[in-house]
This record gives C-alpha cells, structure tokens and sequence, in this order.
C-alpha cells in the first residue's frame, strides 16, 4: 500500500512543492511511497526554529534531556523489528542487517542518554590570588545532520543523539534513496516532550536543501558522513561562515591477516567484512 508523508519543521508535518518516489530496490513493483521534499522557505523556518528552541532545551537540564533520549532509544530497540523491515524494504539489505542496525541505533540513543548525566568540567586554581579557572561544556547550538543512505538510521543515531544529549537542536537532511526510515525515526523524535522546532526533518535534494544548509551563517555546526568530493564541498561552502565541521568521508579498512592466524576464522571475518551491507559501507575490509 502506498503512503504519501511531509517532512517535519517547527514541530508540524508539511508538505513541499515536490515529492520524490521511493521503491523497494529488491522489487520495483513496490512502492513503498511518496516523500515530501522541502523547499528553501522550509530549511529557513526549521533554522528559525531550532534557534528559539536551542536554549529551552539547554535550560531543560540533563536529568529531562536524560529522559528524551531513553525513550527514543527504548521505542527504537522495542521496534527493531518493525523498522528493520522498513530499512530492508527501502535499502535492499539483509532484513537481519536492517534490524541490528534499528537495535545498534537504539543502543546509541541509550548511551548518550547516560553521557549527558555525566556532564562534567573543571575548577583549577589560578596562579593568581583569589582567582579560579572554571572550565564548562556549553552547546555548539545548531547542529546540521548530512547522512548518507547505506546506514539510514545508525548513522544518523550516531550523530543526532549526541548532539541532543548536549543541549544542541537538530536540523537532519537524510539521503534520498531511504525517506521511510528517516520519517520512522523522526515520529519517534518528534512525539517526545522536547521545544518546538529543537528537531527539524528537511529532506531534499543536496544541490538545494542541502546547499541552503551548509551556506547559512545561523548554523553552528555540520556533522556529514558520506563521499570525499561532497566532503570537500561541503568544507569549502561552509568555512566562509567558519562552521564548525565534522567529517567522515570515503574511508576504507585494510585486513592484516597474520602468519600465526586461525584462517578459517580470518576468511569467515574477511568475507562478512567485505561482503556484509552488500559491500556498501566504508567499514568494509
């Protein structure tokens, strides 16, 4: 059955001028729906957003933020099942693949839900009289998330939960080729007890949304997983506003196998190295 879904900005499901259609790579026949794609008006009104709400959640306090981050990483491990075939569905992986990576992102949520009631800093002496140094973490503010589509909820837990766990607001361009697992993961983000507009869905295509993103001088920070040239791109556009960035960009992972190894076990873990995800991964031997 086909459905038709928005993307999510200030709080609210909308629609955009356009649509994109997604269909099972295993079976064209299948359709698994039609994705909204947001306009440059819409990435606008979600930075707008996300700047009002930034400091209310970092007023919430850790132990609220805590509690957010649990319940999306509970709900999600509960669902690995559920989204797992929604990832499979739309992605083409292995539908064991598709759950481990729902439960894995689960997990993600969880840990950071822990690390943000470990917030700490320093109090030093000075080697003036009366004086202290005092050393905090505070939030970057407003967070961009570029993620790639062979890791479509894994990677962006990695990059999302942690920037929530810190007191930042989330705007998240997930790749095109795996809307239904962006839109899974955002109604469970979405239906939490967080400010208005601290979490921002806005797909589209990278020439225009996510351009519109990496040139604006109200974001904080860009964190990106994907190709090399993009990456440099993304580097170039950005350091005009001095952006922070965090970049993962066309690793690959050698395999050292020894003259002592057990190569049974060597040629079992260099085969589900290279050939697990279908080989599409940047941890792949």
């Amino acid at each position: 059955m086909e459905q038709q879904t928005g993307l999510y900005v200030a709080g609210q499901w909308q629609r955009g001028e356009t649509e994109i259609e997604n269909r099972n790579p295993s079976d064209l026949a299948d359709v698994i729906g039609h994705y909204a794609q947001a306009t440059v008006a819409q990435v606008d009104q979600a930075i707008a957003a996300a700047r009002k709400a930034q400091p209310l959640w970092w007023a919430a306090g850790i132990q609220k933020r805590h509690d957010v981050l649990m319940a999306i990483g509970t709900e999600l491990m509960a669902r690995a099942d559920e989204i797992g075939r929604i990832i499979s569905r739309e992605e083409g992986k292995p539908l064991a693949e598709g759950r481990g990576e729902v439960y894995r992102a689960g997990q993600f949520f969880t840990w950071f839900a822990a690390e943000a009631l470990r917030l700490a800093g320093e109090r030093v002496e000075s080697v003036r009289p009366g004086i202290g140094i005092e050393v905090r973490r505070d939030p970057v503010g407003i967070v961009a998330v570029i993620s790639p589509w062979n890791f479509p909820i894994a990677t962006p837990a990695w990059k999302i939960a942690p920037a929530l766990a810190y007191g930042n607001a989330v705007l998240w361009k997930p790749a095109n080729l795996t809307p239904a697992s962006a839109v899974a993961l955002t109604e469970i983000i979405a239906r939490q007890d967080i400010p208005v507009g601290l979490f921002n869905l806005v797909p589209g295509a990278g020439r225009d949304i996510g351009q519109r993103l990496i040139e604006s001088p109200a974001l904080d920070a860009i964190t990106f997983t994907g190709s090399v040239p993009v990456g440099r791109a993304i580097a170039a556009s950005a350091i005009v506003n001095m952006t922070k960035l965090q970049m993962e960009m066309g690793s690959k992972n050698p395999m050292v196998i020894m003259d002592d190894a057990d190569l049974d076990l060597a040629v079992a873990h260099a085969c589900n190295s290279a050939f697990g995800g279908t080989g599409q991964k940047c941890t792949a031997a």
